[in-house]
């Protein structure tokens, strides 16, 4: 990030924390290209960096706005970022496909405490269950994205069919239209779109189809390639402290920080006021990845099952480290 965007948020931060930003411009630091969509999973970096933890740990991370978790990957690939931030699904992807890609932090995970999405219909809909969705369409932002995975299997834990459905792709600023136009039955939309969408009065939730997939699980996580892990462990090391502590920041103070992720998206912060937040986690470790990799299985994105153990990058922030 540079300079100029740097004291930009700096001005919406208390003084001191202002004061630590500012100083990060004067201070040598290892350079660290850090690819983030514009999800409220990015608030712990963004805080990072406003309040100088990143500089604490002698990194200077620079954002480069992607839009997507796919287009991380894709920079990753090129060589354009160090380090982005991913979806898993499309990160497993793309490890099954032989792409020499690791994890090496934790981004966001599941947690029912916070329903981080939420499968909508219309509200005059009659649909309660999952047999009711039998042979519907359904909607995501990508066909056979984390959202068309999670739709899928609430619809087949709730006595539904999912192989019955249509899938369509359709952008979550479109679903509420579509919605609305009966083109669309159901679709699972993420905060705060979802309570956007509520706030309506047109739509309600007819459930919250991430529970579906596990109680707590890894969702998105931070990637980077094997070489450049393997040749910067302690960049990786450093940077996982960095985002451990500001996690227990923004895990617990989500008032104070949602401008910082407001400003960061381009929402208006009172619109959003109450949506529930992004939940992360201070570490990552083979069990959070197990859910996502079982889901992916049984809706085909896999072939076949993979260890968990060999996504996770040597270098990764340990517990109790």
């Amino acid at each position: 990030m540079r300079r100029l965007e740097l004291l930009r948020i700096a001005a919406l931060m208390p003084p001191v924390v202002a004061a630590n930003l500012r100083a990060a411009g004067a201070q040598s630091a290892v350079t660290v290209h850090l690819g983030l969509a514009e999800g409220d999973d990015a608030t712990p970096a963004l805080y990072a960096i406003s309040a100088g933890l990143f500089v604490k740990y002698g990194l200077d991370v620079q954002i480069v706005h992607m839009p997507s978790g796919a287009a991380a990957l894709a920079a990753l690939a090129g060589g354009a970022i160090d380090i982005g931030g991913t979806s898993l699904l499309p990160f497993i992807s793309a490890h099954a496909r032989g792409l020499p890609l690791q994890i090496v932090g934790p981004l966001a995970v599941s947690d029912p405490a916070s329903p981080y999405a939420a499968l909508l219909v219309r509200k005059d809909a009659p649909y309660k269950s999952g047999r009711d969705l039998n042979g519907k369409t359904i909607a995501s932002p990508a066909l056979r994205d984390l959202n068309w995975v999670a739709t899928m299997a609430w619809i087949d834990r709730n006595g539904g069919d999912s192989s019955t459905v249509k899938s369509i792709e359709l952008p979550s600023s479109a679903t509420l239209a579509g919605l609305a136009e009966g083109r669309v039955d159901a679709s699972t939309v993420t905060t705060p779109r979802y309570v956007q969408a509520l706030n309506t009065g047109t739509v309600r939730v007819l459930g919250h189809s991430y529970d579906a997939i596990a109680r707590h699980f890894a969702f998105a996580a931070y990637a980077s390639t094997i070489d450049y892990a393997s040749k910067n462990p302690a960049v990786i090391e450093r940077f996982g402290r960095a985002i451990r502590d500001a996690t227990r920041y923004t895990n617990t103070h989500h008032a104070d920080t949602l401008e910082l992720y407001a400003n960061f998206a381009k929402i208006d912060p009172k619109t959003i006021a109450d949506a529930p937040r992004a939940v992360s986690a201070e570490v990552i470790e083979a069990a959070d990845l197990q859910p996502m990799i079982d889901a992916a299985v049984r809706y085909k994105l896999l072939d076949h099952p993979i260890d968990p153990h060999d996504l996770i990058s040597p270098a990764i922030l340990k517990r109790g480290a």
